[in-house]
């Protein structure tokens, strides 16, 4: 990496960079899915004591877990349609509400450098 890199990732990012290729995203979800295969075998063979019923059924976690967070998912789909706000809600007040001048916004040519006006390709 070089530092011109370093400059711009966190820290604690560069841990994560490999993610960011698809070959490590296939590892993590890979990953993911062997570490769910593990859990559901050892969830067959595992000893639960038992509180509420259906506790003891294989799957019972993640079913519960399942059905929780889709719940959630559709509840806040249902909660928004109370808290949404209109676009203009805060248009009087809002910076981006203001009027651009007129002036000023005409369309210029870019100024060609000199090694577009030679017809050379700059080098690096």
């Amino acid at each position: 990496m070089s530092n011109d890199e370093d400059d711009v990732v966190a820290p604690l990012a560069r841990h994560l960079l490999w993610l960011e290729t698809p070959l490590g995203l296939q590892k993590l979800i890979r990953g993911l899915m062997y570490l769910c295969g593990f859990l559901f075998l050892f969830d067959i063979f595992w000893h639960r004591h038992a509180y509420v019923p259906g506790e003891g059924l294989w799957g019972f976690h993640a079913i519960a877990g399942f059905v929780a967070f889709t719940l959630i998912v559709l509840g806040a789909k249902k909660l928004r349609t109370f808290i949404r706000r209109d676009e203009t809600y805060y248009a009087p007040y809002g910076v981006d509400a203001e009027d651009y001048p007129d002036a000023g916004l005409e369309r210029r040519e870019a100024v060609p450098t000199d090694y577009e006006a030679a017809g050379t390709r700059k080098r690096s």
